[in-house]
C-alpha cells in the first residue's frame, strides 16, 4: 500500500516543501535518494538539510558514504551558511557547479572565495570554470547554454565526447533535438567520432536539411519511429522524400513503403 508524504509525522514546513516545491507526494518517490542526491534536487533557499534530517529520522534518507560534509570540516560560519543555503551539503557537490555560478552564491563575497578555494585544494575538490570549456570548444562557436550542459555532464574537451553515441549527446543536450542535431554536425566536422547505438537518429544518416524537415513535418527523429507509422503515412513520407524509401528498407527491412 502506497504511503503519502502528507501522512508522515513531518513538520508542516517540510510537508509543504516536499509536496509543493519538490513535487514529491509519495514515499516511493524518495527511493534511491540520499542526503546528497536529495540536496541536488532542492532549489536554493530550500532547507535541504533540515528536510533530510526529518526524513532520516523516519528511515527514508541516509547520509552518503565517503563524502565530506560541510559540517565536519574547519570552516567559517559565513561560508558554511552560504554553502548550506545553496544546498551544498558535501564538498563533492561543488565540482558540478562552474566557478562563475559559485561566485554568484548569495553572500559569498570576495574574502570568502579564497577560503573556499583553500578548502577545496586541501580535500582534492576541483572547481572548474566555463571559460575552460569555451576555450576547448573555441572552433565550434557553441552557445554558453551548451557549455553549461557540457559542464554538468563532465564534458571538458573534445576527447570527452569521442566514442559517445548520438543518444548520449541527446542526453547531454537535455533532449533538445534541434540542439542535438546542430551540435552533432558541428562536432563531426571537428573530428569527433561517435559510436553506433541500437537505433539511429535521422541526422546520423541524412543531410541536416532533410533530417530537420522530416522531424518538423512528421515529428520523426529516429529510424525506429517509422515502425509506428501506418501504411498511408509511410507512403506519404516516401513520396515526399523518394531517396529515403531505400534508406528505410535498408536499415529497417521490416518496413514496407
Amino acid at each position: 500500500m502506497e504511503t503519502y508524504i502528507k501522512d508522515l509525522e513531518l513538520s508542516p514546513a517540510t510537508k509543504a516543501a516536499l509536496s509543493w516545491t519538490l513535487q514529491i507526494t509519495k514515499v516511493s518517490e524518495l527511493k534511491g535518494l540520499n542526503y546528497l542526491t536529495f540536496a541536488n534536487k532542492c532549489p536554493k533557499g530550500c532547507n535541504a538539510i533540515a528536510i533530510a534530517n526529518e526524513l532520516n529520522a523516519l528511515g527514508y534518507l541516509y547520509p552518503p558514504e565517503n563524502e565530506i560534509s560541510v559540517n565536519d570540516i574547519p570552516i567559517s560560519k559565513r561560508l558554511q551558511n552560504v554553502l548550506i543555503y545553496n544546498n551544498i551539503l558535501y564538498l563533492s557537490q561543488l565540482s558540478v557547479h562552474p566557478r562563475e555560478e559559485i561566485l554568484k552564491f548569495r553572500n559569498l563575497g570576495e574574502s570568502t572565495m579564497p577560503e573556499l578555494d583553500s578548502i577545496c585544494e586541501k580535500y582534492g575538490i576541483q572547481i572548474r570554470s566555463l571559460a575552460s570549456i569555451k576555450e576547448a570548444f573555441s572552433n565550434c562557436h557553441f552557445p554558453v547554454t551548451l557549455h553549461t550542459m557540457f559542464f554538468q555532464n563532465g564534458i571538458f574537451s573534445i576527447d570527452d565526447l569521442q566514442h559517445k553515441t548520438a543518444y548520449d549527446l541527446n542526453e547531454i543536450c537535455g533532449h533538445d533535438y534541434a540542439l542535438t542535431m546542430k551540435t552533432y554536425y558541428t562536432l563531426k566536422k571537428n573530428g569527433v567520432i561517435f559510436s553506433d547505438w541500437q537505433n539511429k537518429y535521422l541526422f546520423e544518416i541524412l543531410p541536416k536539411p532533410k533530417a530537420a524537415l522530416i522531424w518538423q513535418e512528421y515529428n520523426i527523429a529516429t529510424m525506429s519511429q517509422f515502425l509506428d507509422c501506418n501504411e498511408a503515412q509511410l507512403k506519404e513520407i516516401c513520396s515526399a522524400f523518394p531517396k529515403l524509401s531505400e534508406t528505410i528498407k535498408t536499415l529497417s527491412p521490416s518496413i514496407q513503403s
